[in-house]
């Protein structure tokens, strides 16, 4: 699902090496994360699109353009939290049948719901691809008002 970030890498004509270093990574550690061997930490992710000023969406390619991002995004843990909550409740489902489509534990959900921990990469991108949202919008990166 992150075909992008080698694709991005190479057309800002940076190195793996180079990347790493402003991620404060190892290379190998950047390199796995590329070619899919490892799963890129979510706060990592942003980072990804923060120095390339684009979209998480573009990044996993849930969008075809690479939008440009010019102020640096944070995720903001307070409204995903508030996001995947009203979320759940809109598309009338519990925590066990969210947890059920995103083949993880209703203890998990709760833990998101309530900000106890922020959701793994692995679980947020199952969400975008499950339910096709944005996962910028997902994590508070991206507002109602934005396209």
């Amino acid at each position: 699902m992150l075909d992008k970030l080698k694709e991005i890498r190479e057309y800002e004509g940076l190195t793996q090496q180079e990347v790493a270093e402003k991620l404060q990574v190892k290379r190998s550690t950047y390199a796995g994360w590329e070619n899919g061997k490892d799963i890129i930490p979510l706060e990592r992710l942003n980072e990804l699109a923060n120095l390339y000023h684009t979209s998480l969406d573009y990044l996993i390619g849930n969008s075809p353009t690479k939008e440009q991002v010019l102020e640096i995004q944070k995720i903001n843990r307070v409204e995903f939290s508030q996001n995947l909550k009203n979320f759940r409740k809109e598309k009338h489902l519990t925590q066990e049948k969210l947890a059920e489509k995103l083949k993880t534990s209703q203890a998990n959900i709760h833990k998101y719901e309530t900000n106890k921990s922020l959701i793994t990469t692995t679980y947020a991108l199952e969400f975008s691809k499950q339910y096709q949202y944005s996962l910028d919008k997902l994590l508070g990166r991206k507002k109602d008002s934005q396209k």
